[in-house]
């Protein structure tokens, strides 16, 4: 069984085009699945929408390697600059964080574990800092590494905002779910029955990808394609 540090340098090694999906879930699991973060409907954030809602009123195509700011346009037009494209600035999903209602539906679907690792940002404001508290870097980024029932997630003891670990997992590696510091996206590696069950949840809008996926592109933005 890899270590927690294993697990973070496989997820660290460096690729030229961006991070793939692996590099988010690192491990070798059956199978990936990508949840995307709902939108808001507009900036008066009384309703949601999903990203297939999305795409249909623009005429996108959405599939598990499309970002958002690609589907706020139709196919062939020019994409404002920024992850959020065309899309009004304050109604894009929540960046770096499953939502809490779409966090619970994912933890009834996982595999109960009496202990997971959790890896999180420590810059979020007011997050519990330990002066013993074991620290590694994430992607280029200072994180605390936590260890705990799976339950505390549901209880959010973490920071003053509703906020996730960017990388948790359960101790036997059985699954494995990350996500990116600023990303519309959260990823989940583990057996094929665990993603087929997160596909088909009401609660979710997730789509299968696959761990060579690039899920972050590098200097993608103003690029049409």
């Amino acid at each position: 069984m890899s270590s927690i540090g294993d697990l973070i340098e496989l997820g660290n090694r460096q690729d030229p085009e961006g991070i793939r999906v692996r590099g988010l879930v690192p491990g070798e699991f059956e199978a990936y699945v990508r949840i995307l973060h709902p939108a808001w409907a507009d900036e008066s954030r009384e309703r949601h929408v999903t990203w297939a809602e999305i795409a249909a009123a623009s005429g996108a195509r959405l599939d598990g390697t499309v970002s958002f700011r690609r589907i706020t346009v139709s196919p062939g037009s020019d994409i404002p600059l920024g992850p959020q494209g065309a899309w009004a600035e304050d109604a894009t999903p929540l960046t770096g964080t499953l939502p809490e209602e779409e966090t619970k539906a994912l933890l009834n679907l996982l595999t109960p574990s009496a202990v997971c690792w959790f890896v999180l940002w420590e810059g979020w404001d007011g997050l519990r800092l330990d002066p013993q508290q074991v620290s590694v870097l994430w992607h280029g980024n200072p994180h605390l590494v936590y260890r705990g029932p799976i339950e505390v997630l549901r209880r959010f003891e973490w920071s003053r905002r509703w906020q996730i670990p960017h990388l948790w997992f359960a101790d036997d590696r059985t699954w494995c779910v990350g996500s990116d510091i600023e990303a519309y996206d959260t990823y989940v590696g583990g057996s094929v029955d665990l993603v087929e069950r997160i596909v088909a949840a009401p609660e979710l809008e997730a789509l299968r990808v696959h761990p060579e996926d690039l899920a972050i592109v590098l200097g993608e933005w103003g690029i049409v394609r």
